[in-house]
């Protein structure tokens, strides 16, 4: 017995040695750039806080505490270091996109007690489950849909027990079988390429909408603008990626009929929709309407909707407290709010600006390489941690970019960000989806690699091309 706990320390050590290393690595860079002469055009303040930018990266790709746990650190450091005064930072976490994802997160909560969401995907599946590409492309598309309502890891929850059911009832083997692959594939890329849509799906979502709002002068996007900058990417991508799933992973199974009595099962065990269910789906109806034609009201906003309708859910007494407090990923909220003190940390410390200057005197003029960079900087960096830090990191610096390149304006930079930010397909930790359907034991690390090394490459252009046509050409950003 002895034995085998010795040899249970000697596996934790290292994990616990790594962690200690990469936190004093990740300080080590605050104390050297706190020492170091300050470089001209940049204040001491913002080389502090580029300090604090880099301790914050190398703890979120790493993980050596916490996601949340960092976020908390950057709120700390800045008062602490003197980049920022202690009011100044709590008050950018008190933004209203903070309360905008709790009153979105309380909804989704709402959706999830009653699964309504289920409902709503088991539905989509009956139309789908023809044959067997067909299946996973209705497992995409109902994925796309649903996140355009509900937080994507949300989603991803859901499906893994659906798609799960649906390939043991089709004596799928895991891992060996490219029906296999491509479904969960199917789930984790949908959930991705959807919370592009609109304003609930991600959180770097409102993240982004929040940085342009405190620029100077303000930017303001509301929930349906949102929408019609995002919606065609949305759109053209899913099935060009669903389409490279298929090349990877050419489909094995032709029959679908066990598929077809599976959801029907989960169909018909779903019963009647009840008061309490009528009325979750009035008072979601009633909030998205609200955020799509009242989102930029000077009397509504985004946050104000997202609490009258979670306020709401309250009142009618389709929710308690005990509902929301174990669905809220309150973590994600922490994380949140970090990464909204660490954007406006650059941004007032002039430290992204700085940044952006220096990397603008490398690229120069040229608008296409820009735009084509900030694509591939926003994939690279979101592949190894989370798309709320990427984004957070690399906003105040595509911000301050579009200031010194003629041809890009503030907005164009920040929608190239954000939803680049989100498209990460190549490794389990890139997003919760891709973790959550790894978890299934049906595809490899290296399936998930091929099937996303080519999907990013596909983004990449597929992204230009709608910068340039579409944004730029149509819509004139």
């Amino acid at each position: 017995m002895s034995k085998l706990k010795n040899k249970a320390v000697q596996k934790k050590k290292p994990m616990w040695l790594r962690k200690l290393l990469h936190s004093l690595f990740a300080f080590s860079i605050i104390i050297v750039l706190y020492f170091l002469p300050t470089p001209e055009g940049l204040s001491r303040s913002g080389q502090i806080m580029i300090g604090i930018m880099f301790m914050g990266a190398i703890l979120w790709i790493t993980e050596a505490i916490p996601l949340a746990a960092t976020g908390l650190l950057i709120i700390v450091m800045q008062p602490i270091m003197g980049t920022m005064q202690a009011q100044d930072v709590f008050a950018s976490f008190g933004n209203q996109a903070i309360f905008f994802l709790i009153g979105a997160f309380i909804i989704a909560g709402a959706i999830e007690k009653y699964g309504l969401h289920r409902r709503i995907a088991l539905r989509l599946l009956t139309y789908f489950a023809k044959k067997p590409k067909m299946l996973s492309f209705g497992i995409m598309t109902s994925c796309v849909f649903l996140t355009f309502i509900i937080p994507e890891h949300g989603v991803a929850v859901l499906f893994l027990p659906i798609v799960t059911s649906i390939l043991i009832a089709m004596k799928v083997t895991p891992r060996k079988s490219n029906f296999g692959k491509v479904t969960m594939l199917s789930v984790a890329y949908g959930c991705s390429i959807g919370s592009l849509g609109t304003l609930v799906g991600g959180a770097r979502n409102p993240l982004t909408v929040t940085i342009l709002s405190n620029m100077n002068p303000p930017i303001t996007v509301s929930f349906f603008e949102w929408m019609v900058y995002a919606m065609p990417v949305v759109f053209l991508t899913f099935p060009v990626v669903w389409m490279i799933l298929q090349f990877s992973f050419p489909i094995e199974i032709k029959d679908t009929e066990k598929a077809k009595e599976e959801i029907r099962y989960q169909v018909n065990t779903e019963g009647k929709l009840g008061r309490s269910e009528w009325i979750v789906i009035a008072i979601v109806t009633i909030t998205v309407l609200l955020w799509v034609f009242f989102s930029s009201s000077q009397y509504f906003g985004l946050a104000i909707v997202a609490l009258l309708g979670s306020v709401l859910l309250f009142f009618s007494g389709a929710i308690t407290w005990k509902d929301i407090e174990k669905r809220v990923p309150w973590g994600i909220i922490l994380l949140y709010g970090g990464a909204i003190t660490l954007g406006f940390g650059l941004q007032k410390t002039g430290a992204g600006a700085w940044i952006a200057h220096s990397i603008s005197n490398v690229a120069g003029d040229h608008m296409y390489l820009v735009i084509i960079g900030l694509i591939v900087l926003s994939i690279l960096l979101t592949a190894f941690m989370s798309n709320v830090a990427a984004v957070s990191i690399l906003l105040p610096i595509g911000l301050g970019v579009a200031t010194q390149v003629p041809g890009i304006s503030s907005l164009l930079a920040a929608m190239l960000i954000a939803l680049s930010g989100g498209l990460a397909f190549m490794l389990v930790i890139s997003t919760p989806g891709n973790a959550i359907m790894y978890s299934s034991g049906y595809f490899s690390t290296r399936d998930l690699l091929r099937a996303g090394f080519f999907s990013n490459i596909i983004c990449i252009i597929m992204i230009f091309l709608i910068a340039v046509f579409y944004w730029k050409g149509v819509l004139g950003l």
